[in-house]
Order: C-alpha cells, then structure tokens, then sequence
C-alpha cells in the first residue's frame, strides 16, 4: 500500500519511514505542502500522513483542497496542537482521525491499520489464490500452511499481484506502485528479476507457473490459479448446473422474439444500403442491435450466432459512417447480407424454435439450492441498457437470495444509485450517452461509495480495454457472452468477501480503539 507523508520535521520523517518501509509500505515524502500536492496529483495514494503546520500550503488547506476536488483518499492529521478547536478545524476540513505529537510509533500504526480498513476494507486480513496465502497483518506468505520467504521488493509485488488477480501490471506500473519517489527508479531487468526469483520459490512449492507473463503486455495471476480458487459449491454440483441452465433457458423462451426483431431490423438495414442512403439514427441503433445480439446469444448457447454478431458490429464501426460513399455503402452492403442471413438462419432453424442450445427448460423448476448467508438478501445494481442481459441477470443471480436491481436508463444511475443502497455494481461499458468507465471512476471518487465493489460485463475483451477498467477501479471483469456459472460464482465470491471483509474490519477496528 502506498502512503504520502507531508512533515517538514526531519526527525519524524527518519522515524516514520523507517518503521512503515518495514511494515511493507511504499512511503513517499513531502517536506512541504505545495511539493505534497504536487505528488497526490500525480500518484494514488491509500492514505495521507500529513502535518497540520507546513510551509507554503498548510494541513487544514491541503485536505480542504482534496474534498473540494472529491479526491476521496485517507487523511489523518498530525500535529503538536492538542486544542478541541485545531481537532474540530482538522476533521471539518476532512481529515479521517487526527494524531497528536508526541505520538507512541505503534499506536499510530494501528490507528493507521484501523483507519485503512474502516475507509476502504483494502487490507483484508487474508489474501488468497489457490493454496497460496498473504497475511498483510504479520507480513508472511504461506503455502499449503507452510512458510515462504521473500525479499521487501518480492512481497510488495507478491501482494500487488494478489490484491488485484484479474489485472495485467505493466513493467512500468509494476514500477510506479512498489518503487516510492525518493527511490532511484529500477531498470527492466531489475522488474525481470524479482518476478523470477518469486517464480523461483513458488516453484520449490509446485506452483511456479502462478504469475503469467503477457508478451508485450506484461504480468498477472495465472488464470487457471483463479479458476481452482473460484471452484465452489455454486459450481460444484449437477443440481446447481441443471438450475442455472434451466433458468437461461426460460429466459430465451421469454426473449427469443427481441432477438429476432434485432435481427429483423439488421436486415432492414442491410436493404437501406442498397436502394438508399442510411440515416445516423439507423447506422447508431444498427451497431447497438449487433452490439446486443452479440453480448446476449452466447449466454443462449448460440456461440456461433455471437461471432456473427460480432462481426457485424465491427463492420458497423461508427467512425466508418462519416464516409459512406455509394460505393462504399453498396460494398458494405455485400459484406453484411450473407452475415445477417446466417444469424438470421442459425435463430430460426426448427430445432431452435422455443429452446436454446444450452438444454430445454423443465415443465417444474427444479429445487433451489440454500444461499450461503453471506450472499442472501444482499443487494446488487446492475446498470445495462439491455432488457435481455437484465432477465438473464435475474435469472442466474436471484435463485441465489441476491436482491437484484436492474436500471436500463443509466441517466438515473445515481438516483437509483442512493434508493437501492447496493452492497456490488455490474456495469456495462458501452450505454446510450454514458461511458461505464467514467461511471466507475465518478463512483471511485465519491467519498460516500467509493468502497463499493465494481464488476464490469462487457462484451468488449480487448487488453486495452481491461486496463482501462482496472485503472477506473474495477474490482473483477467478466466478458459477455455470460457463462452462468462463471457470473453466479464470481459475484458471490466478491460479496462473500466483501462481507467478510466488513465483519473483520470492523472487529479489528474495535479492538484496536478498544
């Protein structure tokens, strides 16, 4: 974890730095408030230790500034004015706690521990993937219940990789999150050689192969360690199978008729370009209806059907539009007909007529498995502006105890946002006049819910995308077409341990102010 530390005392910098860098912190340094400013604009931080009384920009200012600019980053005061007034003045300010000078070292790091996990449940008390455990508490690394040694730098990237297992880390991101400022800057072979001696002692314990490396884009958690860490009772039985299969399949029973009317209206479109020009209204709801079809028909079975899609939405590109010639609509029109022709087939072939290829649905439902307690009645906001994903949603997540809400119209995000009070947000990327990007990063900085766990469903899988959402601060990405399973496990798991994140948190953080 990352910490700005704003003093222009000496002593005190010595001393701090010293006993966080131990405890496996990535500390920078400030000595007064304009060069601290300049690096909380520069560098995400979890938490800001700073001075109440420094040169050029002050305490109560600097953190003033940071709430007026949302910035929703931890702040805990320290300083040797012990009034009632100067705490008040602190905290009305925003700042999170407030320390006075001369402080004990250890009961300031455990009101730090504290404060972090109270703000944002970051410092869960147990990270795993697979066998492999972190304890960010007692700084030790387990395998299979047996010790693993590594170096300060091994650790910190240990726990980057661990703290974020569905994230590629750049060389150079891997750099700007482990290396602290005061720190000469490493070369790519120094990176190179700390993933290899990880390597190296995972390897002594059989799993050597858990951090990935992604030619030209750079290093994750394997994903087949997510997979065996996902494995659970949502996705262990026949039964819990049959019950996700069998509810998709009514859903497309449902929904069937909305997907052929997409249809019908892509080859609407492909006879406007042959006889005349398309109007930008049709050429944007073209490329929604493919988008659509392409994120939903893969869920039904039709896996075929959602690579045709695709396709059409790639030729459909909106950019292409400002340069529609006749000869470019016509070759166009070429290129779409057989297309749209053989989605159309693959959706109306007599053995598809009322099923989907996943299984026929049961005249009875079949029994629903109990919800783990930790998932039931839990509430999630889904924000997707297609009714199918919404059904397939309720379908796959209610049996589970979820209390889902789906919002289609993404201009009542926030509205919605406060009356259902969620505990997780799946949010779509691609929505008529929002970017779910920028939604997750407006959330991120919202001092009420930027804690909330974000899960992004999208039909987009390109690495550049997944960055993207990663740096706006998704927790988890999962590509259309659903997997049932896949969905069901992951969003249970992430409010499995959110809410166990929550329980303990809140327990260490009574204990420690006890």
């Amino acid at each position: 974890m990352r910490i700005l530390l704003v003093e222009d005392d000496e002593s005190i910098i010595d001393v701090l730095e010293t006993v966080l860098t131990e405890q496996n912190y990535v500390v920078d340094v400030a000595t007064d408030g304009d060069s601290g400013w300049e690096l909380v604009e520069a560098c995400p931080y979890d938490l800001v230790l700073l001075d109440l009384v420094l040169p050029k920009l002050d305490g109560i200012s600097f953190c003033r500034r940071l709430r007026e600019q949302k910035n929703p980053v931890l702040v805990m005061l320290l300083t040797a004015r012990d009034t009632t007034t100067d705490k008040l003045l602190g905290l009305d300010a925003g700042a999170d706690d407030y320390v006075v000078k001369p402080f004990d070292v250890q009961e300031l790091t455990a009101r730090m521990r504290a404060l972090l996990r109270r703000g944002t449940a970051a410092t869960s008390p147990i990270l795993s993937c697979g066998l492999l455990q972190l304890d960010p508490s007692a700084c030790e690394v387990t395998y299979q219940g047996k010790p693993l040694r590594f170096s300060r730098k091994e650790y910190l990237l240990l726990e980057l990789f661990l703290r974020h297992q569905h994230r590629v880390f750049s060389r150079s991101v891997i750099v700007d999150q482990i290396w602290s400022f005061s720190e000469d800057p490493p070369n790519e072979d120094t990176v190179k050689s700390h993933i290899k001696s990880i390597r190296r002692k995972l390897d002594a314990v059989g799993a050597g192969d858990m951090i990935e490396t992604l030619y030209g884009q750079g290093y994750r958690i394997n994903p087949s360690y997510l997979a065996k860490a996902a494995e659970s009772p949502l996705t262990g039985s026949p039964e819990k199978q049959q019950q996700v299969d069998s509810a998709v399949s009514r859903v497309w029973q449902r929904t069937r008729g909305m997907s052929l009317k997409r249809v019908a209206f892509l080859e609407q479109v492909v006879q406007a370009l042959k006889t005349t020009s398309l109007t930008s209204e049709w050429w944007i709801l073209a490329g929604q209806n493919a988008h659509k079809l392409a994120g939903s028909l893969g869920t039904f079975g039709f896996e075929h059907g959602s690579r045709l899609a695709r396709q059409i939405e790639t030729l459909l590109d909106r950019d292409a539009a400002l340069t529609l010639t006749a000869s470019v609509q016509e070759q166009l029109a070429r290129q779409l007909e057989p297309l749209v022709l053989a989605l159309q087939q693959e959706l109306t072939e007599p053995t598809q007529s009322n099923t989907s290829p996943i299984t026929s649905a049961p005249s009875a439902s079949p029994a629903v498995a109990s919800p783990s307690p930790a998932v039931a009645q839990r509430k999630v906001l889904a924000v997707d502006d297609d009714p199918q994903i919404s059904l397939i949603l309720k379908g796959v997540l209610e049996p589970q105890g979820i209390q889902l809400t789906c919002l289609e119209d993404p201009n009542r995000f926030w509205e919605t946002l406060d009356g259902v009070q969620p505990d997780l947000l799946i949010l779509d990327i691609n929505m008529p006049g929002v970017n779910g990007v920028d939604l997750c990063q407006t959330v991120r900085h919202d001092a009420e819910w930027n804690w909330l766990p974000i899960v992004f469903l999208t039909a987009q899988m390109d690495p550049q995308t997944q960055e993207q959402v990663f740096v706006a601060g998704a927790d988890d990405y999962i590509t259309k077409p659903i997997v049932p399973t896949e969905l069901t496990t992951r969003v249970c798991n992430r409010l499995q341990r959110s809410h166990t994140l929550s329980s303990r948190g809140q327990r260490g953080f009574d204990a420690e102010i006890g």
